[in-house]
């Protein structure tokens, strides 16, 4: 099973590549397109309701296709509209690349996730959420050389669409693996149930609607941080867009690393208490963003990504725990379709709120979204006890 491990590695390598781009692209590419900030809303809207349905879909797709065709196909999707879109000319035709780039994000997305989650420990799922930071710190890290070196953020575009491409091609490539297992073992390594269960069967099981808002919430809460932080720095802090762009990278370098070191802290911690600490983190992270002073920013996007770090793979490792391995890959199929339908309408909401009031009440919306994540964290926990489950908790 460690050649999936690294073959699921590469794809959220190239998953991260692509989610933090547009982020630490927009203030340069909405001048560029002649379009309002705001704009950010609604192409992000696109993107995220295709990964919507993809999502939706996804336990359908894998047990049709395969794990290993559906991630290197939702890959090569991505690679292109990325690369397609530097070289679009009217920002009409970006929502046109959105459906293929979500579609391809949410087969990756759900269909990794889903596999992971089945099949892999808490530390497991810290590492490989790990490579997605890489490639996450990756992409600001490329678009602030290509703003500084290259001439603007269509080189940026092209060069993480090309390394995506790159990716796909070896997964493609590995796509014999999966089969020959098949063939060994009288099953493909993914263990396809031989039943997709429906969602009202999956909303009936205990803790099933709690376990979906709480997705629903911290993509919303994780998005929000991603696409509008540099926005932040520059219109409201008046932070220079290159720089704002090379600290983006720094709160993703921060997310990567907590995720690394939070693989090895599982191994004494609990998953919920790993969610526990993130969340303290992050409330310290954000109260010093908030902090008057230009020296507190940078700090404070760090805290927030090492905060950020724990909370997605070990909410996601709790699935398991909660609904059994049987119901877990349609749950998470669930939860990613509540993960990006918050991703699809919380960000765009704080456009409209900036636009209108200010960008200044970044970390006001960011605070309320967390505050709501907490919360159902909490509430779904003192319901759903987890087998095993210790009885100390962690607190700020």
């Amino acid at each position: 099973m460690v050649i999936f491990l690294i073959l699921i590695a590469l794809n959220f390598i190239g998953l991260g590549l692509g989610d933090s781009l547009l982020g630490s692209a927009w203030p340069s590419m909405y001048r560029h397109f002649g379009v309002d900030a705001a704009a950010a809303g609604p192409l992000s809207m696109l993107i995220s309701g295709s990964t919507i349905v993809a999502a939706y879909l996804n336990a359908r797709i894998v047990r049709r296709f395969g794990t290993g065709l559906a991630l290197a196909m939702g890959l090569m999707m991505m690679g292109v509209a990325v690369f397609a879109f530097s070289m679009v000319s009217h920002f009409a035709i970006l929502y046109l690349l959105a459906i293929p780039l979500g579609f391809g994000l949410g087969n990756v997305d759900a269909g990794g996730n889903g596999f992971l989650t089945t099949h892999y420990s808490a530390k497991h799922l810290n590492w490989v959420s790990s490579l997605w930071g890489v490639g996450a710190t990756a992409g600001p890290a490329v678009m602030a050389f290509s703003l500084m070196h290259l001439g603007g953020w269509t080189a940026g575009y092209r060069i993480v669409g090309a390394a995506q491409l790159a990716l796909a091609a070896i997964l493609f490539a590995s796509l014999p693996r999966w089969k020959k297992i098949h063939s060994d073992k009288g099953a493909p390594p993914e263990e396809e149930t031989k039943e997709v269960f429906g969602t009202p069967q999956l909303l009936r099981l205990r803790g099933a609607r709690l376990s979906i808002m709480l997705f629903f919430f911290l993509g919303g809460f994780e998005t929000t941080l991603a696409l509008w932080s540099t926005t932040y720095l520059v219109t409201a802090r008046e932070i220079t867009r290159e720089t704002a762009t090379s600290w983006l990278t720094f709160y993703y370098l921060a997310l990567t690393g907590g995720r690394v070191l939070g693989g090895f802290i599982t191994m004494r911690l609990r998953s919920r208490q790993m969610a526990r600490v993130g969340i303290c983190l992050i409330v310290a992270g954000i109260i010093t963003i908030s902090l008057p002073f230009a020296w507190s920013l940078l700090p404070g996007l760090i805290l927030t990504g090492f905060g950020v770090a724990p909370l997605f793979p070990n909410f996601s490792h709790g699935t398991r725990g909660i609904f059994g391995k049987t119901y877990t890959h349609a749950m998470v199929g669930l939860q990613m379709t509540a993960l990006f339908l918050g991703i699809t309408t919380l960000p765009p909401l704080f456009g409209l709120v900036g636009s209108r009031f200010g960008y200044h009440l970044f970390p006001l919306y960011a605070g309320a979204l967390l505050a709501i994540v907490a919360s159902i964290a909490a509430i779904l926990y003192i319901r759903n006890p987890e087998q095993g489950e210790g009885s100390g908790q962690t607190r700020c």
